[in-house]
């Protein structure tokens, strides 16, 4: 059997990530950070491709929060149709594990020169990482397969960028996700019981839908990628509220989501689009830290409740993609793929 370095790069995850943290927060990271909450920063656009596109969403939903006008553009889009949305004031914060993706070299190639950069990247002497005016590394180890623990990374850099620019207390951040982090080791400890318990639950599964908002929308966008990347299999991604405006009509027997309901304001609200779907004949998969479910769903056959540590909404994210990384790694097996290998593609994409 070839050796699955997508599910050891899962596994390392834990580890990868407290060395990151504790990189970001020593004593050069952290003058970087009082830079960026000392330069009055009103205009913020965040842009990457693939998951360094989608790993934002908590940070822009942090930055609106403190009425900061907050961006998350495709590079290709700012490229070729909104590049007209980056002005003087605009903050470009963009966001590429390798620093070279031919969209992110070509949109460094097109801003004026005086375009205030935020580079997030894994590879110090990148394109990206010398064009940055400020520069911050993900500090993980480079994947062999698709992206884990970079995508996690970036998540939590990006959140502790915003909270900067927010003049938050970057460190109180920080520990968060180290709670978070701890979480994700422990829910790890017991991940070939779980593979198990998602498979047996979804062995008729032929595509799936994940459903969240808000932060959980990182999760949404990134973990479709992830499964049509790791397992090459249908999977879309919706905007919970969206989904009952129009795909609701999608569900019936056969229909499989994911959905994401973590503690906070609409956590109630994705509990129930479960139960909905159920009604329907459809299946979820149900990801929360609610341990404490009524009856009716815990008796649900249609529902398979997957539970984490209980963290703040915003950290939960890392949390999040443990189980899609998971499920995505036990569908390619059964279907064959070895797990996260690229077929016609590369972790580096060097042309549009």
């Amino acid at each position: 059997m070839e050796k699955n370095f997508y599910l050891e790069d899962i596994l390392s995850q834990g580890v990868e990530l407290r060395a990151s943290l504790s990189f970001n927060r020593s004593d050069r990271m952290m003058e970087q950070f009082r830079i960026l909450s000392k330069k009055g920063i009103k205009k913020v656009i965040f842009s990457g491709m693939g998951s360094s596109h989608y790993c934002a969403y908590g940070a822009d939903i942090r930055l609106k929060r403190h009425g900061i006008n907050s961006q998350i553009i495709s590079t290709g889009e700012l490229i070729y149709y909104e590049k007209g949305c980056i002005d003087h004031g605009t903050v470009l914060c963009l966001i590429s594990q390798s620093g070279e993706s031919a969209e992110t070299k070509r949109l460094l190639d097109l801003i004026d020169p005086d375009i205030f950069v935020i580079a997030v990247t894994n590879q110090k002497d990148s394109t990206l990482a010398k064009r940055g005016n400020l520069t911050f590394m993900l500090n993980v180890s480079d994947e062999i397969s698709v992206t884990t623990r970079t995508y996690v990374s970036s998540l939590v850099l990006a959140e502790m960028i915003a909270a900067a620019v927010c003049k938050e207390d970057v460190c109180r951040i920080a520990e968060k996700y180290e709670e978070a982090i701890r979480g994700m080791s422990q829910y790890l400890q017991y991940y070939e019981e779980e593979s198990i318990r998602m498979q047996e639950f979804c062995k008729e599964i032929q595509e799936i839908s994940l459903i969240g908002r808000g932060n959980a929308l990182s999760t949404v966008r990134a973990g479709s990628l992830f499964f049509r990347e790791v397992s090459k299999f249908p999977a879309l991604d919706f905007d919970s509220a969206e989904f009952r405006h129009g795909p609701m009509e999608m569900v019936q027997d056969g229909f499989y989501a994911m959905i994401f309901a973590p503690s906070g304001e609409t956590r109630d609200l994705e509990i129930k689009m479960a139960q909905d779907i159920s009604i329907k004949g459809g299946k979820v998969l149900l990801v929360t830290d609610t341990a404490d479910m009524n009856k009716e769903i815990m008796d649900d056959k249609n529902i398979l409740t997957v539970i984490l540590d209980k963290t703040e909404e915003y950290a939960s994210q890392i949390l999040q993609i443990v189980p899609v990384q998971l499920l995505a790694n036990a569908i390619a097996e059964v279907r064959g793929f070895q797990p996260g290998v690229f077929r016609w593609g590369s972790k580096v994409m060097t042309e549009e």
